[in-house]
């Protein structure tokens, strides 16, 4: 299982993935020249990137000639999904468990930072709209007032522009 996640670590290996699934679903394949096309990246590193997701299962190639058409094989990805679910869905809704499918895998690929960054942003931003929420379910008025506050002023902004303007057009054609 280790191997899939550090295949599909990489972010032009990902890039690849997307071009096959796309030809997939054309029912069609790509040969390395259309996807260097696609990615705009050298023959070499897509032929490398290639090789690697070849090895792990993840694309199957075919030879016709001097050709060489590549496919995706979702298998191996099916795995994948099927480790990551358990943690993506778990049933746990309080706090400590938001976001354990990504803290899981940021612990895994070493990448805590930014995942745990990204999840705790997450989980203050859930908190902080479901406290405006409770707020206004309990006395609606002062956000509804706030609401057509708001509006009035952004009313008023667009009318006072939209007169400038057009005094400022009349001033430049002499009228």
């Amino acid at each position: 299982m280790g191997d899939i996640f550090s295949v599909v670590a990489d972010s032009t290996r990902r890039e690849i993935l997307e071009v096959l699934l796309e030809r997939r679903s054309n029912g069609a394949e790509a040969s390395v020249s259309e996807i260097v096309d696609a990615l705009g990246v050298t023959q070499p590193t897509v032929s490398k990137h290639l090789k690697v997701l070849r090895e792990a299962g993840l694309a199957t190639v075919r030879d016709e000639g001097q050709h060489r058409y590549y496919s995706i094989d979702v298998q191996p990805l099916d795995e994948l999904d099927d480790w990551l679910m358990p943690f993506i869905f778990a049933e746990h809704s309080d706090d400590q468990h938001d976001g354990l499918g990504a803290a899981a895998f940021a612990a895994w690929a070493d990448v805590t930072g930014s995942l745990r960054n990204a999840a705790e942003q997450a989980r203050n931003r859930t908190a902080q709209a479901k406290d405006a929420v409770e707020r206004v379910a309990q006395d609606p008025k002062p956000f509804g007032e706030s609401v057509g506050r708001r509006a009035a002023e952004v009313v008023h902004e667009a009318r006072t522009r939209a007169e400038d303007a057009i005094e400022q057009t009349r001033d430049r054609l002499g009228r």
